[in-house]
Protein backbone atom coordinates (compact mmCIF):
# COMPACT_ATOMS: atom_id res chain seq x y z
CA UNK A 1 0.00 0.00 0.00
CA UNK A 2 2.85 2.54 0.68
CA UNK A 3 4.37 1.66 -2.21
CA UNK A 4 1.11 2.37 -4.00
CA UNK A 5 0.69 5.35 -2.17
CA UNK A 6 4.10 6.48 -3.47
CA UNK A 7 4.01 6.13 -6.88
CA UNK A 8 0.84 7.50 -7.14
CA UNK A 9 1.76 10.71 -5.88
CA UNK A 10 4.27 10.81 -7.93
CA UNK A 11 2.18 10.17 -11.26
CA UNK A 12 0.06 13.44 -9.51
CA UNK A 13 3.11 15.97 -9.57
CA UNK A 14 4.29 14.57 -13.02
CA UNK A 15 0.68 15.17 -14.45
CA UNK A 16 0.51 18.75 -12.63
CA UNK A 17 3.82 20.12 -13.16
CA UNK A 18 5.55 18.02 -16.39
CA UNK A 19 2.19 17.06 -18.57
CA UNK A 20 -0.34 20.02 -18.26
CA UNK A 21 2.19 22.69 -18.64
CA UNK A 22 3.00 21.26 -22.21
CA UNK A 23 2.36 22.97 -25.16
CA UNK A 24 0.91 20.08 -27.31
CA UNK A 25 -2.58 18.80 -28.14
CA UNK A 26 -5.30 17.95 -25.76
CA UNK A 27 -4.62 14.51 -27.78
CA UNK A 28 -1.03 14.02 -27.07
CA UNK A 29 -1.33 15.02 -23.68
CA UNK A 30 -3.93 12.88 -22.60
CA UNK A 31 -2.23 9.93 -24.30
CA UNK A 32 0.77 10.94 -21.88
CA UNK A 33 -1.51 11.08 -18.85
CA UNK A 34 -2.72 7.58 -19.81
CA UNK A 35 1.12 6.24 -20.06
CA UNK A 36 1.98 7.71 -16.87
CA UNK A 37 -1.49 6.25 -14.58
CA UNK A 38 -0.41 3.22 -16.66
CA UNK A 39 3.07 3.35 -15.38
CA UNK A 40 2.09 4.04 -12.09
CA UNK A 41 -0.25 1.21 -11.47
CA UNK A 42 2.57 -1.24 -12.14
CA UNK A 43 3.42 -2.19 -8.58
CA UNK A 44 -0.53 -2.34 -7.86
CA UNK A 45 -0.79 -4.82 -10.36
CA UNK A 46 2.05 -6.92 -9.14
CA UNK A 47 0.10 -7.04 -5.51
CA UNK A 48 -3.31 -8.37 -7.09
CA UNK A 49 -2.43 -10.18 -9.94
CA UNK A 50 1.27 -11.33 -9.69
CA UNK A 51 1.66 -12.73 -6.12
CA UNK A 52 2.68 -9.96 -4.53
CA UNK A 53 5.38 -6.59 -4.25
CA UNK A 54 8.28 -9.31 -2.95
CA UNK A 55 7.90 -11.59 -4.84
CA UNK A 56 6.25 -11.14 -7.97
CA UNK A 57 5.54 -14.46 -10.00
CA UNK A 58 5.87 -12.64 -13.61
CA UNK A 59 8.30 -13.29 -16.64
CA UNK A 60 11.33 -11.40 -16.31
CA UNK A 61 10.74 -9.57 -19.19
CA UNK A 62 8.08 -8.04 -17.99
CA UNK A 63 9.38 -7.46 -14.28
CA UNK A 64 12.23 -5.56 -15.91
CA UNK A 65 10.05 -3.20 -18.30
CA UNK A 66 7.50 -2.69 -15.85
CA UNK A 67 10.12 -1.36 -13.23
CA UNK A 68 11.82 0.68 -16.22
CA UNK A 69 8.82 2.11 -16.63
CA UNK A 70 8.50 3.04 -13.03
CA UNK A 71 12.35 4.07 -12.73
CA UNK A 72 11.80 6.64 -15.11
CA UNK A 73 8.63 7.81 -13.30
CA UNK A 74 11.16 8.52 -10.31
CA UNK A 75 13.72 10.14 -12.28
CA UNK A 76 11.06 12.21 -14.24
CA UNK A 77 9.51 13.41 -10.92
CA UNK A 78 13.05 14.23 -9.49
CA UNK A 79 14.44 16.24 -12.71
CA UNK A 80 11.09 18.10 -13.00
CA UNK A 81 11.57 19.04 -9.14
CA UNK A 82 14.74 20.41 -10.36
CA UNK A 83 13.12 22.88 -13.38
CA UNK A 84 10.56 24.26 -10.44
CA UNK A 85 13.55 25.40 -9.00
CA UNK A 86 14.82 27.29 -12.46
CA UNK A 87 11.23 28.38 -12.87
CA UNK A 88 10.92 29.85 -9.76
CA UNK A 89 14.42 31.71 -10.41
CA UNK A 90 13.29 32.70 -13.70
CA UNK A 91 9.91 34.21 -11.59
CA UNK A 92 11.81 36.10 -9.18
CA UNK A 93 14.10 37.33 -12.09
CA UNK A 94 10.73 39.38 -13.17
CA UNK A 95 10.72 40.41 -16.65
CA UNK A 96 13.85 39.40 -17.84
CA UNK A 97 13.20 35.73 -17.00
CA UNK A 98 9.88 35.56 -18.99
CA UNK A 99 11.06 34.11 -21.84
CA UNK A 100 13.62 31.75 -19.66
CA UNK A 101 10.35 30.70 -17.53
CA UNK A 102 8.81 29.79 -21.30
CA UNK A 103 11.82 28.12 -22.20
CA UNK A 104 11.75 25.86 -19.17
CA UNK A 105 8.40 24.81 -18.75
CA UNK A 106 6.71 24.95 -21.79
CA UNK A 107 8.56 23.94 -24.98
CA UNK A 108 8.79 21.16 -26.41
CA UNK A 109 12.40 20.29 -26.55
CA UNK A 110 13.39 21.28 -22.90
CA UNK A 111 10.11 18.62 -21.74
CA UNK A 112 11.80 16.04 -24.57
CA UNK A 113 15.48 16.61 -22.97
CA UNK A 114 14.53 15.81 -19.34
CA UNK A 115 12.40 12.89 -20.75
CA UNK A 116 15.34 11.76 -22.67
CA UNK A 117 17.36 11.69 -19.54
CA UNK A 118 14.79 10.44 -17.07
CA UNK A 119 14.66 7.52 -19.98
CA UNK A 120 18.84 7.43 -19.61
CA UNK A 121 19.09 7.27 -16.20
CA UNK A 122 16.16 4.52 -15.39
CA UNK A 123 18.27 2.22 -18.36
CA UNK A 124 21.22 2.50 -16.64
CA UNK A 125 20.13 1.99 -12.98
CA UNK A 126 17.75 -1.17 -14.01
CA UNK A 127 20.59 -2.19 -16.10
CA UNK A 128 23.04 -2.23 -13.14
CA UNK A 129 20.57 -3.68 -10.91
CA UNK A 130 19.95 -6.96 -12.76
CA UNK A 131 23.59 -7.71 -13.51
CA UNK A 132 25.94 -9.90 -11.97
CA UNK A 133 28.19 -7.82 -9.24
CA UNK A 134 31.71 -7.58 -9.40
CA UNK A 135 34.22 -8.45 -7.40
CA UNK A 136 35.23 -5.61 -4.82
CA UNK A 137 38.26 -6.02 -2.49
CA UNK A 138 38.25 -4.47 1.20
CA UNK A 139 40.90 -4.66 4.20
CA UNK A 140 39.51 -4.85 7.53
CA UNK A 141 41.80 -3.75 10.37
CA UNK A 142 41.15 -5.94 13.22
CA UNK A 143 42.50 -4.59 16.66
CA UNK A 144 44.88 -7.55 18.27
CA UNK A 145 44.55 -9.51 15.06
CA UNK A 146 46.12 -12.95 16.17
CA UNK A 147 49.57 -13.47 13.83
CA UNK A 148 47.91 -16.67 12.26
CA UNK A 149 45.21 -15.10 10.47
CA UNK A 150 47.50 -11.71 9.11
CA UNK A 151 46.48 -11.78 5.78
CA UNK A 152 43.15 -13.84 5.90
CA UNK A 153 40.61 -13.69 2.90
CA UNK A 154 37.16 -14.42 2.88
CA UNK A 155 34.21 -13.60 1.01
CA UNK A 156 31.08 -11.69 2.21
CA UNK A 157 27.82 -11.78 0.13
CA UNK A 158 24.84 -10.38 1.33
CA UNK A 159 20.87 -9.96 0.29
CA UNK A 160 20.80 -11.95 -2.98
CA UNK A 161 17.15 -12.03 -3.60
CA UNK A 162 17.12 -14.89 -5.84
CA UNK A 163 13.21 -13.91 -7.64
CA UNK A 164 11.77 -14.47 -11.00
CA UNK A 165 14.12 -11.01 -11.33
CA UNK A 166 16.99 -12.15 -10.25
CA UNK A 167 17.03 -16.07 -11.76
CA UNK A 168 19.49 -19.07 -12.21
CA UNK A 169 21.39 -17.38 -14.92
CA UNK A 170 22.21 -14.89 -12.17
CA UNK A 171 23.06 -17.07 -9.89
CA UNK A 172 25.37 -18.71 -11.28
CA UNK A 173 27.15 -16.14 -12.55
CA UNK A 174 27.40 -15.61 -8.83
CA UNK A 175 28.60 -18.58 -8.02
CA UNK A 176 31.51 -18.37 -10.49
CA UNK A 177 32.87 -15.40 -9.57
CA UNK A 178 33.51 -16.25 -6.01
CA UNK A 179 34.40 -19.69 -6.26
CA UNK A 180 37.29 -17.96 -9.09
CA UNK A 181 38.72 -16.32 -6.25
CA UNK A 182 39.01 -19.72 -4.22
CA UNK A 183 38.17 -18.41 -1.02
CA UNK A 184 38.87 -19.98 2.50
CA UNK A 185 35.23 -18.91 4.09
CA UNK A 186 32.19 -17.57 2.61
CA UNK A 187 30.08 -15.98 4.67
CA UNK A 188 26.34 -14.69 3.59
CA UNK A 189 24.65 -12.17 5.76
CA UNK A 190 20.91 -12.40 4.89
CA UNK A 191 18.12 -12.27 2.64
CA UNK A 192 18.93 -14.99 0.58
CA UNK A 193 15.52 -15.18 -1.39
CA UNK A 194 12.00 -14.30 -2.56
CA UNK A 195 9.13 -16.67 -3.28
CA UNK A 196 8.75 -19.90 -2.12
CA UNK A 197 10.77 -23.14 -2.63
CA UNK A 198 8.94 -24.75 -5.10
CA UNK A 199 8.93 -21.12 -7.19
CA UNK A 200 12.87 -20.79 -6.55
CA UNK A 201 14.48 -24.16 -6.12
CA UNK A 202 16.12 -23.75 -9.57
CA UNK A 203 16.93 -20.34 -8.75
CA UNK A 204 18.52 -21.17 -6.29
CA UNK A 205 20.01 -24.31 -6.97
CA UNK A 206 23.66 -22.87 -8.31
CA UNK A 207 24.56 -21.71 -4.50
CA UNK A 208 24.88 -25.70 -3.70
CA UNK A 209 28.25 -25.21 -6.21
CA UNK A 210 29.38 -22.57 -3.64
CA UNK A 211 33.18 -24.21 -2.42
CA UNK A 212 35.40 -23.22 0.56
CA UNK A 213 37.81 -24.66 2.80
CA UNK A 214 36.11 -23.43 5.66
CA UNK A 215 32.53 -23.56 4.58
CA UNK A 216 29.75 -21.42 3.50
CA UNK A 217 28.01 -19.80 6.55
CA UNK A 218 25.13 -17.42 7.35
CA UNK A 219 22.49 -15.77 9.05
CA UNK A 220 19.11 -14.97 8.54
CA UNK A 221 17.93 -11.34 7.13
CA UNK A 222 14.12 -9.96 7.56
CA UNK A 223 13.15 -11.46 4.00
CA UNK A 224 13.14 -14.91 5.49
CA UNK A 225 10.29 -14.48 7.46
CA UNK A 226 8.14 -13.15 4.87
CA UNK A 227 7.77 -16.73 3.27
CA UNK A 228 7.86 -20.06 4.54
CA UNK A 229 10.58 -19.60 7.02
CA UNK A 230 10.94 -22.84 8.29
CA UNK A 231 10.92 -24.44 4.64
CA UNK A 232 13.75 -21.83 3.42
CA UNK A 233 15.51 -22.80 6.60
CA UNK A 234 15.23 -26.64 5.51
CA UNK A 235 15.93 -25.55 1.74
CA UNK A 236 19.01 -23.07 2.52
CA UNK A 237 20.70 -25.82 4.82
CA UNK A 238 20.46 -28.62 1.87
CA UNK A 239 21.87 -26.48 -0.54
CA UNK A 240 25.42 -26.33 1.99
CA UNK A 241 24.90 -23.10 3.59
CA UNK A 242 24.72 -23.70 7.44
CA UNK A 243 22.69 -21.13 8.82
CA UNK A 244 23.51 -19.68 12.26
CA UNK A 245 20.77 -18.75 14.46
CA UNK A 246 21.92 -17.36 17.84
CA UNK A 247 24.51 -19.68 17.62
CA UNK A 248 27.79 -19.86 16.70
CA UNK A 249 30.71 -22.02 15.21
CA UNK A 250 34.47 -22.08 16.13
CA UNK A 251 36.68 -22.65 13.24
CA UNK A 252 40.30 -23.71 13.16
CA UNK A 253 42.30 -21.66 10.52
CA UNK A 254 45.70 -22.54 9.96
CA UNK A 255 48.30 -20.09 7.97
CA UNK A 256 50.52 -21.03 4.59
CA UNK A 257 53.19 -21.19 7.82
CA UNK A 258 51.04 -23.89 9.56
CA UNK A 259 50.50 -21.39 12.60
CA UNK A 260 46.77 -21.67 13.43
CA UNK A 261 44.53 -19.52 15.47
CA UNK A 262 41.01 -19.58 16.32
CA UNK A 263 38.05 -18.51 14.35
CA UNK A 264 34.39 -18.17 16.29
CA UNK A 265 32.06 -17.44 13.65
CA UNK A 266 28.88 -16.52 14.83
CA UNK A 267 25.09 -15.48 13.57
CA UNK A 268 21.94 -13.68 14.90
CA UNK A 269 17.90 -13.95 13.93
CA UNK A 270 17.15 -11.29 12.66
CA UNK A 271 14.74 -8.71 15.00
CA UNK A 272 11.71 -8.89 11.83
CA UNK A 273 11.26 -12.37 14.01
CA UNK A 274 9.02 -10.35 16.39
CA UNK A 275 6.42 -9.96 14.03
CA UNK A 276 6.38 -13.88 13.34
CA UNK A 277 6.50 -14.91 17.19
CA UNK A 278 9.89 -16.36 16.13
CA UNK A 279 13.10 -16.46 18.32
CA UNK A 280 14.55 -12.88 18.66
CA UNK A 281 18.26 -11.94 18.34
CA UNK A 282 20.10 -13.09 21.68
CA UNK A 283 23.80 -12.53 22.38
CA UNK A 284 24.14 -14.14 25.35
CA UNK A 285 22.85 -17.22 23.56
CA UNK A 286 25.09 -16.82 20.22
CA UNK A 287 27.78 -16.97 22.48
CA UNK A 288 27.24 -19.23 25.33
CA UNK A 289 30.00 -21.60 25.69
CA UNK A 290 32.05 -19.79 22.92
CA UNK A 291 35.79 -18.83 23.72
CA UNK A 292 36.48 -15.86 24.95
CA UNK A 293 37.18 -13.03 22.41
CA UNK A 294 40.70 -12.85 23.43
CA UNK A 295 41.20 -16.60 22.73
CA UNK A 296 39.49 -16.48 19.23
CA UNK A 297 38.83 -14.26 17.01
CA UNK A 298 35.08 -13.15 16.88
CA UNK A 299 33.08 -12.40 14.10
CA UNK A 300 29.09 -11.45 14.24
CA UNK A 301 27.05 -12.34 11.51
CA UNK A 302 23.66 -9.96 12.00
CA UNK A 303 21.47 -8.47 8.57
CA UNK A 304 20.48 -5.05 9.70
CA UNK A 305 23.29 -2.43 10.72
CA UNK A 306 21.62 -0.58 13.22
CA UNK A 307 22.03 -2.62 16.17
CA UNK A 308 25.69 -2.51 16.25
CA UNK A 309 25.89 0.00 19.22
CA UNK A 310 23.62 -1.69 20.89
CA UNK A 311 25.48 -5.04 19.98
CA UNK A 312 28.89 -3.73 20.97
CA UNK A 313 27.67 -2.89 24.41
CA UNK A 314 26.06 -6.58 24.88
CA UNK A 315 28.74 -8.86 23.51
CA UNK A 316 32.76 -8.64 22.41
CA UNK A 317 33.74 -9.17 19.28
CA UNK A 318 35.91 -7.73 16.70
CA UNK A 319 34.17 -7.91 13.29
CA UNK A 320 30.30 -7.56 12.79
CA UNK A 321 29.17 -8.08 9.22
CA UNK A 322 26.43 -6.65 7.70
CA UNK A 323 23.78 -6.01 4.85
CA UNK A 324 20.21 -5.24 4.75
CA UNK A 325 20.60 -1.73 3.33
CA UNK A 326 21.55 -2.40 -0.34
CA UNK A 327 23.60 0.94 0.11
CA UNK A 328 21.41 3.24 -0.69
CA UNK A 329 20.95 1.77 -3.76
CA UNK A 330 20.43 5.70 -5.77
CA UNK A 331 23.13 8.51 -5.32
CA UNK A 332 21.66 11.21 -2.48
CA UNK A 333 19.56 8.35 -1.71
CA UNK A 334 21.71 7.23 1.11
CA UNK A 335 20.76 10.01 3.02
CA UNK A 336 17.43 8.72 3.44
CA UNK A 337 18.71 4.95 4.04
CA UNK A 338 21.14 5.99 6.90
CA UNK A 339 18.17 8.04 8.78
CA UNK A 340 16.24 4.86 9.64
CA UNK A 341 19.77 2.51 9.34
CA UNK A 342 21.11 4.44 12.34
CA UNK A 343 23.49 5.87 10.14
CA UNK A 344 25.34 2.95 8.36
CA UNK A 345 24.75 2.86 4.84
CA UNK A 346 27.45 0.73 3.38
CA UNK A 347 31.26 0.48 4.26
CA UNK A 348 33.08 0.26 7.32
CA UNK A 349 32.17 1.92 10.87
CA UNK A 350 34.07 1.33 14.23
CA UNK A 351 32.34 1.47 17.68
CA UNK A 352 34.05 0.36 20.59
CA UNK A 353 36.90 -1.08 19.29
CA UNK A 354 34.85 -3.28 17.23
CA UNK A 355 34.76 -3.19 13.37
CA UNK A 356 31.56 -3.27 11.35
CA UNK A 357 31.16 -3.71 7.53
CA UNK A 358 27.79 -2.99 6.20
CA UNK A 359 27.43 -5.00 2.55
CA UNK A 360 25.94 -2.61 -0.41
CA UNK A 361 24.22 -5.84 -1.44
CA UNK A 362 25.10 -8.74 -4.08
CA UNK A 363 21.24 -8.50 -5.69
CA UNK A 364 18.13 -6.75 -4.69
CA UNK A 365 14.64 -6.98 -4.79
CA UNK A 366 11.88 -7.28 -7.36
CA UNK A 367 10.14 -3.60 -5.71
CA UNK A 368 13.48 -1.27 -6.26
CA UNK A 369 15.68 -2.46 -8.72
CA UNK A 370 17.97 0.06 -9.63
CA UNK A 371 21.41 1.01 -8.40
CA UNK A 372 23.38 4.38 -9.48
CA UNK A 373 26.10 4.82 -7.43
CA UNK A 374 25.87 2.06 -5.17
CA UNK A 375 27.07 -0.50 -7.03
CA UNK A 376 26.47 -4.17 -5.88
CA UNK A 377 29.01 -6.39 -5.18
CA UNK A 378 31.06 -9.95 -3.98
CA UNK A 379 33.09 -8.68 -1.37
CA UNK A 380 36.78 -10.08 -0.96
CA UNK A 381 37.70 -9.08 2.90
CA UNK A 382 41.21 -9.09 3.71
CA UNK A 383 42.14 -9.05 7.64
CA UNK A 384 44.96 -6.81 9.02
CA UNK A 385 46.19 -5.85 12.10
CA UNK A 386 45.66 -2.56 13.18
CA UNK A 387 47.95 -0.43 14.03
CA UNK A 388 48.57 1.52 17.06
Amino acid sequence: MRFAVFHLIMALWVLWRFVLPLDLPRRFKAALALLVVVTASFSTVTVFFFGGLLSPEAPRWFLIAGNSGEAVLLFLCGLTAVREVLILLSVLAGRSGEKMHYVVQKDRRTALGIAAAAAGLAAAGVSEGVSAPEVRRHTAEIENLPPALEGFEFVQLSDLHASALLTEPWSRAVVERVNALRPKLILITGDFVDGTVERRERDVAPFADLRAEYGVWGCEGNHEHYGDYEAWMRKIEALGIRVLRNAHTVLEVKNPEGKSAQLCLAGLCDPMAARFGREMPNLEKTFAGAPASREALRILMAHQPKFFPKYCAQASFALQLSGHTHGGQIWGMDEAVAIINGGFVRGFYRRSGALMYVHPGTGLWNGFPIRLGAASEIALIRLTRKQP
